[in-house]
């Protein structure tokens, strides 16, 4: 398949059948962590008594599937129903509080405390690095890993994510020889998995972590990296600002932030359906 071949322009849907096949294709492997091969982090309480209010099916997030194609197609099909339903009209009380309860639990943070390393995820704003960048200069961390290619739909022809984030730590202040770069992962597991893998072969050991994610997306990111390092490793979650659109008050007035936000579950089933998180 081709870049050409690609039907998605941006992450408001998920991958079909056809991109999935070549994401796993591309990806790197990392074993998991000893003893972690049937251990799962993300949970789907939150995002189920949701569904189940709004009068949407929740199986899906329980059942046997026959494999991450399956979780994915059939995990859309339920947050289409449910975006269409916050869209037709405003949620009353009861929607709003589970809302804020589910944007919640993907937001989750930690405790701020110094740790050996920051890690921050590659994104298409400045406000992950501008956050890590405040953190190092803060004494926080003693060094930034920066990682992320481009998803596939961006095309082949444009800077990494890392590599702008590079530029954005070098102006704030973070030397140049603080901040390590992975260019080429093109999904979360796989920035995650490329990581450590340099980790390993430089070597680095950190025994402590702080990862800069986006609020709404934090969850994930923690729960993979969380599948795959040891227990004695600490994780320290912090968020970086968001725009406005993605906000705990905001995301759900929108089709678009509705759709990302709600795709973070999704996504978290697809993980574990494919044991990576």
């Amino acid at each position: 398949m081709s870049d050409q071949d690609i039907k998605r322009v941006d992450n408001t849907v998920l991958t079909d059948t056809a991109e999935l096949s070549r994401i796993l294709e591309t990806e790197v492997f990392f074993p998991v962590a000893p003893g972690k091969e049937h251990i799962h982090y993300p949970e789907f309480e939150t995002i189920m008594t949701l569904l189940d209010t709004l009068g949407v099916e929740t199986a899906i997030f329980t059942e046997d599937v026959a494999g991450i194609h399956e979780a994915v197609t059939e995990d859309q099909k339920v947050i289409d129903v449910a975006v269409s339903k916050l869209m037709a009209e405003k949620p009353n009380e009861a929607i709003l509080g589970l809302l804020n309860v589910a944007y919640d639990y993907l937001a989750v943070t930690d405790e701020l405390k110094a740790a050996e390393m920051i890690f921050v995820f590659g994104g298409k704003t400045p406000l992950r690095m501008d956050k890590a960048a405040e953190l190092y200069n803060a004494g926080m961390g003693k060094s930034v890993f920066i990682f992320g290619g481009n998803p596939i739909y961006s095309g082949v022809n444009q800077i990494s994510e890392a590599e702008r984030y590079y530029k954005i730590g070098s102006d704030a202040g973070i030397p140049k020889g603080k901040m390590v770069l992975e260019t080429n992962s093109i999904t979360m597991p796989d920035n995650v998995r490329c990581s450590l893998m340099m980790m390993k072969a430089l070597p680095l050991d950190p025994q402590s972590i702080i990862l800069v994610n986006s609020p709404y997306t934090a969850r994930r990111g923690w729960a993979i990296f969380k599948k795959h390092l040891p227990e004695s490793v600490e994780l320290i979650r912090v968020n970086s600002d968001t725009k406005p659109e993605y906000a705990r008050d905001q995301w759900y007035l929108q089709e678009r932030s509705a759709r990302v936000v709600l795709n973070e579950f999704v996504k978290m089933r697809a993980s574990v359906v494919y044991n990576t998180a």
